[in-house]
């Protein structure tokens, strides 16, 4: 009796239930996985299929469930013998991130500075990894009001994606980052220029199918509100809407636009 899943099978029809974008049937097709990883004892199945498993609970809201499963990501690691390595330092970024959705900056911040320790020393500090590790560290830095030091990790980041020609998508997302950075500043023109130039990648380069497509578009929609320039707000906040709904359903975060977008109506009915 073979002891391991089949991988190829299971990211294949992943990949399926991805396209069909159907998160509740995606979970269900994850679990089914991750029982027979656990049926087979199979600790690199049961990494592969948690990693998976813990993104979708992260984007869905169940905070509480990814970090349960990166945990375990990270002790089926450890048992392997693959704690110094850059898989384990991909699995701290992915905890690091149900953090930052958590709301806990510190610690993601502490499991962050962790991971890029461990990517210097795999030689790794010119990786897309390491420019998306720096982005996630500037927002918190940002988000504490360390201006910057956010400014700081945002460089390197630039100065790393931008010699990946592959990685447009992390282009894209690091002007968003600095668009979100530019507006904590109150630097509102600056602002829109970055969010316009990361939405004109997410057009011309991924065809609009990026994920983090819809959070240009919402950061645009708040520059355009915080200018009074209310009906190109009351645009892109309907499409950020939009594109949240596409790749991940009527999330917390699609309903945090629908808030931001009453707001904006609401505005314009005053005028």
């Amino acid at each position: 009796m073979d002891d391991r899943i089949d991988i190829q099978e299971f990211y294949k029809g992943l990949d399926i239930m991805f396209q069909k974008k159907d998160s509740k049937e995606t979970m269900r097709y994850l679990d089914s996985w991750l029982k027979t990883a656990e049926e087979k004892a199979d600790r690199s199945g049961i990494v592969a299929v948690c990693n998976e498993l813990g993104g979708l609970c992260r984007v869905t809201g169940q905070i509480e469930r990814a970090k349960e499963l990166y945990r375990r990501v990270l002790e089926n690691l450890e048992q392997m013998g693959l704690s110094s390595t850059e898989h384990y330092a991909t699995a701290l970024i992915n905890m690091g991130d149900v953090y930052i959705n958590g709301k806990e900056p510190q610690q993601a911040l502490e499991l962050f500075l962790k991971a890029r320790t461990l990517l210097e020393k795999c030689g790794l500090t010119g990786d897309y990894r390491m420019a998306a590790l720096c982005n996630n560290i500037s927002a918190i830095y940002r988000d504490t009001g360390q201006f910057a030091e956010a400014e700081q990790d945002l460089d390197i980041a630039f100065r790393i994606i931008r010699g990946l020609p592959q990685y447009r998508g992390e282009l894209a997302t690091t002007y968003i980052n600095l668009g979100e950075l530019q507006v904590r500043q109150n630097k509102l023109e600056m602002a829109r220029e970055s969010f316009e130039e990361a939405i004109r990648i997410f057009e011309e380069d991924t065809g609009g199918q990026d994920v983090h497509y819809s959070a240009a578009c919402a950061g645009l929609g708040e520059v355009f509100f915080l200018t009074g320039r209310l009906e190109e707000s009351e645009k892109y906040y309907e499409k950020a809407m939009r594109l949240i709904e596409r790749d991940f359903g009527k999330t917390p975060y699609y309903s945090m636009m629908a808030e931001n977008l009453q707001k904006v109506r609401q505005s314009r009915q005053k005028r």
